[in-house]
């Protein structure tokens, strides 16, 4: 059943992103087919795979331990604020949030995350014929999040600006 709900997921925002389209000619099928398979096949070996299983398990674990560092580092910071037994939102999500954009803003002052975040989008853009800009967003939404691809973009969001049309 939910194999089915997400394909009438898909289905939906396909046929609302059609509806919406100023311009349904230019709207490239082979591409999106082609990601979606893409996609398919990753998540088939990384959800169905041993070598796959392992690969997920190692990144969990991985951010795991960067959580528990963002937790400690809360604890050592506001520690007594918050009342005993209780799960205050801004200490248990709000700052770890905080301590996971300083780590992304110290790979990318470093050049690790941009230079990863471009190969991987070239690659894509090689694969599917999209724009460098499409598919670094894809990589760095994918890897950061959408609460934190902005922070990997924000200082080339001008030189943006000026190649969008606004009415």
């Amino acid at each position: 059943m939910s194999q089915i709900l997400g394909i009438i997921g898909l289905l939906f925002i396909f046929s609302l992103a059609f509806l919406i389209s100023t311009n349904k000619k230019a709207i490239k099928v082979k591409p999106l087919l082609l990601m979606i398979v893409l996609q398919f096949i990753f998540g088939f070996i990384l959800l169905r795979t041993t070598f796959g299983t392992a690969v997920v398990s190692m990144l969990a674990k991985v951010f795991d331990h960067l959580l528990a560092f963002a937790g400690e580092g809360v604890n050592f910071v506001f520690a007594g604020v918050a009342n005993k037994g209780s799960a205050p939102f801004f200490l248990n999500v709000l700052m770890p949030i905080v301590f996971i954009s300083a780590i992304i803003g110290i790979l990318r002052y470093i050049k690790i995350l941009p230079l990863f975040m471009k190969a991987v989008g070239l690659g894509l853009s090689k694969i599917n014929g999209m724009g460098k800009l499409e598919s670094y967003n894809g990589v760095a939404s994918a890897i950061l999040g959408q609460s934190e691809v902005f922070i990997s973009i924000k200082k080339n969001c001008l030189s943006y600006l000026k190649n969008v049309y606004l009415p």
